[in-house]
């Protein structure tokens, strides 16, 4: 779904961005809340995952024997749904998806602060919970997309701690949801007015981050948007960019104007502010089901919404 930063500066120079964007918005856009898998997903899932019902067989048995002959994970009654979220992850190889579970168990366990809720009020009387967004609708390949308005957080509002549950639980309880494990996520992150939250750029936050998306999350991003960039941004990810293989880094996308996102999202998609005609797309209903959610969250996982 990705166009090339190339492709796009011909389609400016050629006048084929208008083409560009009624194609892009000509597609269908599934929402957020689904309760079906529909057919993309299917063929999705078997092209990029290796998934067949035999496989899906013959490598939850594989984990299954993998976990319980490991003495860090014996005696964990996995949730089978939840072990078919790590075996997508990891195209359906028994080995890898077994160590991404220790990962996440291991997570679980030294950080299990992460996982506790936040008092419900704070989502009707806080503005700074509204820094991230489960968008309302998914992207015509069926990734759901977040979107990180770092600039609304008031660390006097909410502490960092509470921040590290919210980025936890948008992303871990989405995943719940097969579409979203099969097709994966795309983020944006609004860099504005950003520079007040440089001093919580350490290298134990930075680290942390990290863990929390590659080494607990089993998330498949796919893509990831900068807009407004700020010295916050341009720090972090001179730390940050070390740390990522180089698949992922190619996924990164930096935009000098904030309306470039409707190169690679339909308008219905994207909020307002950047271009698009997406209104009220903060869902706080939403935001608190999943607070509610991840402070039950074990390290069996958690069965799959349908």
């Amino acid at each position: 779904m990705a166009t090339s930063r190339k492709v796009i500066a011909d389609s400016k120079v050629w006048g084929f961005q208008d083409i560009m964007s009624k194609e892009m918005n000509d597609q269908k856009c599934y929402p957020f809340h689904m309760d079906y898998l529909p057919e993309i997903c299917y063929q999705k899932a078997l092209e990029e995952l290796n998934e067949t019902p035999e496989t899906r067989v013959e490598e939850l048995t594989k984990l299954k024997g993998l976990l319980s002959a490991d003495k860090f994970t014996a005696g964990i009654e996995f949730e089978e749904d939840f072990l078919q979220l790590f075996l997508r992850y990891r195209k359906y190889n028994s080995s890898q998806a077994f160590q991404a579970v220790r990962k996440f168990v291991h997570f679980r366990r030294n950080f299990s602060s992460i996982f506790q809720s936040i008092p419900n009020a704070y989502f009707k009387e806080n503005p700074s919970t509204k820094f991230i967004s489960v968008l309302p609708n998914r992207c015509p390949d069926g990734c759901a997309v977040v979107l990180v308005e770092l600039g609304k957080w008031n660390h006097n509002e909410l502490s960092i701690e509470h921040i590290k549950t919210m980025g936890m639980f948008s992303f871990l309880l989405p995943l719940r949801c097969p579409m979203t494990q099969i097709c994966g996520f795309k983020v944006i992150y609004d860099f504005t007015n950003t520079i007040k939250h440089f001093r919580y750029c350490t290298p134990q936050n930075i680290s942390l981050i990290y863990n929390a998306g590659f080494n607990c999350v089993p998330g498949r991003y796919k893509e990831t948007h900068c807009i407004n960039e700020s010295a916050l941004q341009v720090a972090v990810w001179a730390v940050f960019k070390h740390f990522l293989s180089a698949k992922i880094r190619k996924r990164v996308f930096f935009h000098s104007k904030p309306e470039d996102l409707l190169n690679y999202f339909p308008k219905s998609i994207i909020p307002t502010q950047y271009g698009g005609s997406l209104e009220n797309y903060h869902d706080s209903e939403l935001m608190n089901k999943l607070n509610e959610e991840v402070d039950s969250y074990p390290e069996k996982g958690l069965p799959n919404y349908f």
